[in-house]
């Protein structure tokens, strides 16, 4: 009889889902349930009774247990936990009120029982609603004349609403801009005058990027944000943007947008004159690089934020002092030095005839007079202040060595999943000691899974390739303290081949699992491409199965077959690069 009941109300669900409350009868229920009108009529008298019942039995959504562990266990700051909610609310409404939740809402002024059940579900929701709100008012993040049950009430009316008209409305917007309005009702809710920082773990450092109006208004408003997630501003600095530059970025925010413009004018309206600042801020760890984003976007135009390094924290004239030192005894680390002063994503030194011209996105600097540096970011255009400050530096090691020791390859900044910021780029002769170091630290197992040989059979063959000694290229990846944690190698898989390219990587084991080998093997593929080989081949350990998936994942078909030198404790994967 329980298992009839529980496939009755499954049937239900699954009708109530589909086709809503409206469409289902209790003869429709009886069919899909595959049992009689009358066993259906013993579970509920009518369809409200069994919607009760159906609703009663569901998990909540995915978002409002969110909101429920965090009113729990405040493990997230509460601020960025409104924010996540209030996206997903937003892209998926159905991830906050089930559709026979609100069925049963609608309904429940006119059924009792429904009404009972939907209270019990709503109270569960408030509590947790209240519970974040207390969260946000002991971290100053709520004004004393705001009221705490208003504020619950107002996040559950949104949330309900949005899953309510979602289907229906009219016109929709973009999530930036919903996001950004959220964060900006937030900071509307704050304190005066937020209490002090009462977070007692680490706090990380963030470079950030912001494009707002040119009033000091913006400005303060900016400042107003950061206090409100306890950051500390370490330095800033404030850039006039031209007309041109404005104007630049405002369409490149738009995309393809349409602007209605009035028939008696075929002038579009003078844009606001807008700044760039750059900031060093140094914030609790419990504020995410997300977090940061969607809350600086409701007082900006647009945001870069990066993570920053532990120098960061240090008396900017000295951190300008040391660079130019350290460019002065190593020239060739320029380009990488030049992307890390104006966030680039990437970097590359190529021929002066060759590569992409300067765009909103690409600049192209000269470095010598055949040697060309070429920074790229996507999605955030550079601005002319940022195009003097990398030329000067550039300038600046011209200067100090006419003639630097190398192009300084190409590189990327990457960060780790644990939020670090790491620095992949072609290995140096210089960097024989660095990699050395990292395998002594590496444990014995992962040196065997790379190498299939001891470590003291190692170091020898190694440092010869990094001297650049072979055909291909060896990439290495590189923390903030300027340690090498991870080394990548291609090269031809037979001495005089032209086809067939080799890929290995090690990753140090503190390293792995943060995604740097993902990295490594997706820009040696990448290089090997770059260098006209057909395929690619990886020799790994056939018990190394972490290595095989992080192959798999790399996009790339890759067929195996047992080596013939290594025998079956040896996987030999090949996949084509056309």
């Amino acid at each position: 009889m329980a298992d009839q009941r529980e496939r009755i109300l499954d049937a239900a669900a699954m009708l109530f889902e589909d086709q809503g409350i409206a469409a289902v009868s209790r003869r429709t229920i009886a069919a899909a349930a595959d049992v009689s009108t009358r066993s259906v009529t013993a579970v509920g008298r009518d369809r409200q009774q069994i919607l009760a019942e159906v609703v009663a039995s569901l998990p909540f959504p995915p978002t409002s247990q969110r909101m429920r562990q965090q009113a729990q266990d405040a493990s997230d700051a509460p601020l960025a936990t409104i924010l996540t909610v209030a996206q997903d609310a937003f892209g998926a409404p159905a991830s906050v009120w089930d559709s026979r939740e609100l069925q049963a809402v609608v309904l429940a002024p006119f059924d009792e029982h429904l009404a009972d059940v939907v209270r019990e579900r709503v109270a569960l929701r408030w509590q947790a609603a209240a519970a974040v709100i207390g969260q946000l008012r002991g971290a100053g993040a709520v004004d004393e004349r705001i009221d705490d049950d208003a504020a619950t009430l107002h996040l559950l009316a949104v949330g309900a609403g949005l899953a309510l008209l979602e289907p229906i409305v009219p016109r929709t917007t973009e999530a930036s801009a919903w996001l950004g309005l959220v964060a900006r009702l937030l900071e509307s809710l704050a304190a005066d005058d937020p209490p002090g920082p009462a977070h007692s773990g680490r706090r990380l450092p963030w470079r950030v990027r912001i494009e707002t109006t040119g009033n000091p208004g913006a400005t303060a408003r900016v400042m107003r944000v950061l206090a409100l997630l306890r950051a500390d501003v370490l330095t800033m600095f404030s850039h006039a943007l031209s007309s041109s530059a404005a104007a630049q970025s405002a369409s490149d925010a738009e995309g393809d947008a349409t602007i209605e413009a009035n028939d008696s004018s075929s002038h579009p309206p003078p844009r606001p004159r807008s700044q760039l600042l750059d900031l060093i801020i140094d914030v609790p760890d419990d504020i995410d690089r997300r977090a940061l984003e969607h809350a600086l976007a409701s007082v900006s135009q647009r945001v870069l934020v990066t993570p920053g390094t532990a120098e960061d924290t240090s008396d900017v004239v000295t951190r300008v002092l040391d660079g130019a030192t350290g460019l002065a005894e190593n020239p060739d680390a320029a380009p990488q030095a030049a992307a890390d002063l104006v966030l680039a994503d990437s970097w590359q030194v190529l021929p002066a005839s060759e590569g992409p011209d300067s765009s909103s996105d690409v600049m192209r600097l000269q470095w010598t007079p055949d040697l060309h540096v070429v920074l790229s970011r996507p999605g955030s255009p550079f601005v002319a202040v940022e195009r003097l400050r990398a030329s000067a530096l550039l300038r600046l090691v011209d200067a100090l060595s006419r003639a630097p020791a190398g192009s300084g390859g190409f590189g990327w900044r990457e960060t780790a999943r644990n939020g670090q910021p790491i620095a992949i780029r072609l290995a140096r002769p210089w960097d024989a000691d660095n990699v050395a170091a990292m395998h002594d630290r590496c444990s014995e197992e992962s040196r065997y899974e790379r190498y299939f040989a001891p470590v003291s059979q190692w170091r020898e063959d190694q440092l010869r390739r990094l001297s650049g000694g072979h055909r291909g290229a060896t990439l290495v990846a590189i923390d903030d303290a300027g340690d090498i944690v991870g080394l990548g190698n291609v090269f031809p898989e037979q001495p005089e081949g032209q086809r067939t390219a080799e890929i290995a990587v090690i990753v140090e084991d503190v390293w792995q699992g943060e995604g740097l080998g993902t990295s490594l093997l997706q820009h040696l593929i990448a290089l090997a491409r770059r260098m006209e080989f057909e395929e690619v081949a990886a020799l790994v350990l056939a018990t190394n199965t972490r290595m095989i998936r992080m192959l798999d994942n790399t996009g790339l078909d890759w067929v195996r077959t047992a080596d013939a030198d290594l025998g079956d404790s040896v996987v030999r994967l090949t996949a084509s690069l056309s």
